[in-house]
């Protein structure tokens, strides 16, 4: 692709801003028709006031829910044909309907969503100001960008009633230096609530620019017997939003909702989440990658399915941490689903934490490779160029030091399988373990959410691996192994908007940096 001038960059800069404008625009209808909604509403109240006293009947309706079992989800973007349309691509406007799925363009729907609570790791004014004025309490929990790191409770925010934001205290010194990064929604309909884990963030280019990866599902009232695994959604989601939420602010009340009135049943993910601390004992195994090999391990176990020696984990990141080999070997064990144990033999030979954990043979090693952008890619074959491609992250120094192992990266590109993924920059946050052959069956795993592939987000092991250190926040989900599950993993990976199986970098690519970008630039 041929590099394009300032006004050529200014042009697609405008399509994209026209984009959102005509989004804008419709919301800016729909708020009108709410109004007109309410208004009909409280006349229809007083007029039935009006009548006698008599108690009156409520009729069960049957709800018809867009996703009654748990769904994957792309977010549309701006270089998407319009005349192209996937049920598995969506718009903010569509997520925020009651129905996910109409023609908003079209049809005009009423909104119906009555209340937000949405974290993010940064969040812009003007996607979020037409749902404020369509009458919808929206309350933002977002990183603390604060010198101080105290907690900040904004009522009010700029002049509206029905907007909060909140900013988690970063005071202890674990979460000091940590990233507030999850990314949740949880919308209140009338008659349900839909829940939203994955990469979204709350900027216009979240929406426009940046593929991202979501799980969304919908959930009514009701009290179904759950099975282990939707109690453990259950429970574990309380757990997550009691932590990050200050003692003032609890979610039921900002939402004026009962948590435990709902029905999550039908779960077929496993919720994976990072809080920052140092967990020992059992306390390790529910957080970060000790999370993900204690899910592994057990539903490998309870599906029949032989723990495997090997595997491969293809890791599509759009920011990367500290590695080195030992990191990837404790990434390598935990993908796997095999239990680790520290040997008193090894300790006394005074062996460091990798080799206690990874005593193996050569030949049964396990493969990562890591998905992200080259800096050609970036500059050349785009549809948005460098100039947005903020969410990619990886230090200069970071990666010319010598311990880094550069080997592992590979290539992204956009999916064979849609043609219109081409060019896309990513912020998706996608980890795919399969065994060594790559094929998607009943005892691979797929991941997505918040956590890119560092050791602040999913925690190291210290004390001779008897202690687990994390110090972002950090939510996701993960399709485990699970009989009779291969289809529904299939269709994921062909949904998915990069390129599996990868190709390896060739020996003259260099992953994006973008301060080497601009170093040449000057």
């Amino acid at each position: 692709m041929k590099k394009r001038t300032l006004q050529e960059l200014y042009e697609e800069q405008e399509q994209i801003n026209s984009s959102y404008m005509d989004v804008n625009s419709l919301q800016k209808q729909l708020y009108l028709e709410n109004q007109k909604r309410l208004q009909k509403e409280n006349e229809e109240k007083e007029e039935q006031l009006k009548n006698d006293g008599d108690e009156v009947k409520q009729v069960d309706e049957k709800i018809n829910l867009c996703f009654p079992v748990g769904k994957f989800c792309l977010n549309h973007l701006s270089q998407y044909p319009k005349e192209e349309k996937q049920p598995h691509i969506l718009s903010f406007i569509n997520i925020i309907q009651e129905n996910a799925f109409q023609d908003i363009q079209k049809e005009k729907p009423k909104i119906t969503l009555e209340a937000a609570l949405m974290t993010c790791y940064g969040f812009e004014d003007h996607l979020l100001k037409p749902l404020v004025l369509s009458g919808v309490k929206l309350f933002i929990i977002n990183d603390n960008d604060n010198n101080d790191k105290k907690l900040e409770i904004i009522e009010e925010f700029n002049g509206h009633q029905n907007w909060t934001v909140i900013k988690p205290s970063k005071l202890s010194s674990i979460t000091f230096g940590g990233s507030f990064h999850p990314k949740i929604w949880i919308l209140k309909f009338p008659k349900f609530i839909r829940i939203v884990i994955g990469s979204q963030n709350l900027h216009v280019g979240d929406w426009t620019v940046w593929s991202q990866a979501m799980w969304i599902q919908d959930f009514q009232i009701g009290n179904s017997e759950l099975d282990e695994i939707s109690k453990d959604f259950k429970v574990g989601l309380k757990e997550f939003l009691d932590n990050i939420l200050p003692n003032s602010h609890k979610f039921e009340d900002l939402l004026k909702i009962k948590y435990n009135d709902y029905d999550f049943q039908n779960i077929n993910i496993r919720l994976i989440t990072s809080i920052p601390g140092r967990f020992t004992g059992n306390q390790m195994n529910k957080y970060g990658m000790m999370r993900i090999q204690s899910v592994i391990n057990s539903e490998l176990k309870s599906n029949n399915i032989d723990i495997p020696k090997q595997v491969s984990i293809t890791y599509q990141t759009t920011s990367i941490g500290q590695l080195d080999i030992n990191y990837i070997d404790f990434v390598q064990q935990c993908c796997s689903g095999q239990q680790i144990k520290v040997t008193q033999k090894l300790q006394q030979n005074n062996k460091s934490i990798a080799q206690m954990l990874f005593n193996q043979q050569e030949e049964e090693k396990s493969i990562l490779k890591l998905i992200y952008p080259t800096s050609d890619y970036i500059q050349n074959q785009t549809s948005a160029g460098p100039e947005y491609a903020n969410p990619l992250f990886l230090r200069k120094q970071q990666y010319e030091n010598p311990k880094f192992p550069k080997n592992i990266f590979y290539r992204y590109q956009g999916s064979n399988y849609y043609y219109w993924h081409a060019g896309n920059i990513p912020h998706l946050k996608v980890m795919i373990i399969t065994g060594l052959d790559e094929k998607i069956d009943d005892k691979a795993s797929i991941y997505i959410g918040s956590h890119n592939l560092s050791q602040a987000a999913w925690g190291r092991l210290e004390k001779n691996a008897t202690q687990l250190f994390i110090s972002n926040t950090e939510l996701g989900v993960l399709y485990p192994p699970k009989k009779d599950s291969a289809k529904l993993k299939q269709s994921i990976i062909e949904q998915m908007s990069f390129k599996f199986p990868p190709d390896k970098y060739e020996k003259t690519d260099q992953p994006w940096i973008s301060e080497v970008y601009y170093e040449q630039q000057i």
